[in-house]
């Protein structure tokens, strides 16, 4: 996934936090014992999968955040 010439305006890196954020709560609330190491990749997956399909066109918070968790889940990352 390159990101290299990706840059986001105001009001979509604002919905990519959104989407994150929506992800991010929900992810804690599935698996409340990872550990610190664990919740550094989890986010970092997250983030990933979010900025991919951004990349991509993708501007539905809530898609987004469904994707972010998939990611995750181990069921749609890469």
């Amino acid at each position: 996934m390159p990101f290299s010439d990706a840059s986001y305006d105001p009001q979509t890196l604002g919905l990519l936090m959104k989407a994150f954020d929506k992800a991010w709560h929900e992810v804690q609330s599935l698996n409340p014992g990872c550990t610190a190491s664990q919740l550094s990749t989890t986010r970092k997956m997250m983030a990933l999968r979010i900025m991919d399909a951004a990349n991509k066109g993708e501007r539905d918070p809530e898609r987004l955040k469904d994707m972010a968790v998939r990611a995750v889940d181990g069921r749609d990352f890469g």
